[in-house]
């Protein structure tokens, strides 16, 4: 018993240590890339083909939509 309770306050310890964050702007790709990668995915949000909305493909539409909001958060971010 005195093995599990070790390794349960072990692995709480490890888990609240704080972890390596990137705080170095433009560390891994440059600024020109960060905003063409950016512009480029919100064109490409922009310019996606919307069909009529039905209830049948009303969970399709949302989840392309969402995807597409995240897709444009991650070409976006500076730190990534």
């Amino acid at each position: 018993m005195k093995f599990f309770m070790f390794f349960f306050i072990l692995i709480l310890i490890y888990s609240c240590t704080p972890q390596e964050v990137n705080t170095i702007k433009y560390k891994y790709r440059t600024k020109e890339i960060v905003e063409k990668e950016c512009k480029i995915e919100i064109d490409r949000k922009k310019f996606s083909k919307r069909d009529n909305v039905t209830s049948k493909n009303f969970i399709m539409h949302y989840s392309k939509a969402f995807n597409a909001n995240n897709r444009i958060k991650k070409a976006c971010d500076p730190y990534r």
